[in-house]
C-alpha cells in the first residue's frame, strides 16, 4: 500500500513543471521518499537498519548486550535513541556508544511512530532480515533460567545465581554483579533468592 502511494506520489511529482516543483519546494520543501518507513525507524530507512530495542527494552534495568557487540560492528555507523525515553534508559546506551567509540543521537519527533526506542544503523544498506532483539526474559526462559534473574539486570546477585546467569549467558556479565561480604554485612540480600 505504501509503494503504491509511494510510487503515485512521484508520479505526480513528475508531471508537474519545472516552476510548480519549486513552488512546491518552496512551500513544502524537498518530497521525501519512503516517509511512513521513515517515522517507523526514528527517521532512518529500514534497509540501514542492523537491530533494533522496543522502548520497554530500552528501559529495562541492565543493558541488552547484542547493542554492546552490534556498535562493535564495523557496519555500525551510529546509535539513534528515541526521545520518549527516559533520560536513565537514555544515559546508560549513550554512554555505551561512547565508550565504543560511535556516534548517538536522540531523536524528538511527534510524528514518529511505533515502538522503537533505540535502532543501530549503517550508512549503506545492510537489509537485516532480522532486526529485533529477544526480549531478556524471552532469553532467558529459553535458556532455563527464570525471568527473575531477569528482573535482577543492573543488580548484585549471590554467587549461586550469577553463575547460574554466566554459565548459560555469558555475554551478560555486563548486567550483573557479586554480592560481597559487605553488602551482606550492611544488610543487602540477593533480590533473586529473596522470597523463594
Amino acid at each position: 500500500m505504501e509503494q503504491d502511494n509511494q510510487s503515485q506520489y512521484m508520479k505526480q511529482w513528475s508531471n508537474k513543471s519545472d516552476l510548480e516543483q519549486s513552488l512546491l519546494v518552496g512551500l513544502n520543501g524537498a518530497p521525501e521518499l519512503k516517509i511512513d518507513e521513515k517515522r517507523q525507524y526514528l527517521g532512518e530507512y529500514r534497509e540501514r537498519v542492523l537491530k533494533l530495542l522496543t522502548k520497554h527494552q530500552v528501559e529495562e534495568p541492565g543493558l541488552y548486550p547484542e547493542i554492546k557487540q552490534l556498535l562493535q560492528d564495523s557496519r555500525a555507523d551510529k546509535l539513534i535513541i528515541s526521545g520518549d525515553v527516559s533520560d536513565s534508559a537514555e544515559n546508560k546506551y549513550r554512554k555505551l556508544a561512547e565508550q565504543v567509540g560511535k556516534r548517538h543521537s536522540v531523536i524528538h519527533d511527534p510524528e514518529f511512530k511505533g515502538n522503537a526506542g533505540l535502532i543501530v544503523v549503517s550508512n549503506n544498506a545492510v537489509d537485516e532480515e532480522n532486526i529485533s532483539i529477544q526480549d531478556r526474559k524471552e532469553k532467558f526462559k529459553q535458556l532455563g533460567l527464570s525471568a527473575k534473574l531477569a528482573d535482577c539486570a543492573g543488580k548484585k546477585l549471590c554467587e549461586n545465581c550469577l553463575h547460574k546467569i554466566l554459565s548459560a549467558a555469558p555475554e551478560e556479565e555486563i548486567n550483573y554483579q557479586k554480592l560481597t561480604f559487605w553488602d551482606r554485612f550492611w544488610g543487602e540480600a540477593c533480590p533473586a533468592c529473596v522470597n523463594n
